[in-house]
């Protein structure tokens, strides 16, 4: 999907809420919101989605989709790791045993030898 497309499908979203919701809804928290909170979401919204975009698009014109496809399970971790750096997050077991067990799969599907045949 294009730019085009997702300027499309937001609009769409936005009249949609705005029909189920009413406008109200939909402006009270832009209202409410902290210049730390609007900066946060332009941020979020610009720098980094254009960044990551930017990043897997050179990544998918060097090497094959299905070499490059399986790193997207490391979303999270960038996410986690985040967290914890600037937010001071720790994780429990259950959650390390997770993220341990994503880990090593994504090994498994990248660190296999090629098929022969």
């Amino acid at each position: 999907m294009g730019a085009r497309g997702l300027t499309r499908a937001a609009l769409a979203s936005l009249l949609l809420a705005a029909v189920l919701d009413g406008p109200r809804p939909l402006w009270q928290p832009l209202r409410a919101a902290s210049w730390l909170g609007l900066g946060a979401t332009l941020y979020l919204g610009l720098v980094a989605t254009v960044l990551a975009y930017a990043i897997w698009g050179r990544l998918l014109r060097r090497y094959p989709a299905a070499t490059v496809t399986p790193f997207a399970l490391l979303v999270s971790f960038v996410a986690a790791a985040g967290s914890s750096l600037v937010f001071g997050e720790r994780f429990g077991p259950m959650r390390l045993v997770g993220m341990t067990l994503v880990l090593l799969g994504l090994a498994t599907i990248v660190l296999r030898p090629p098929a022969s045949g």
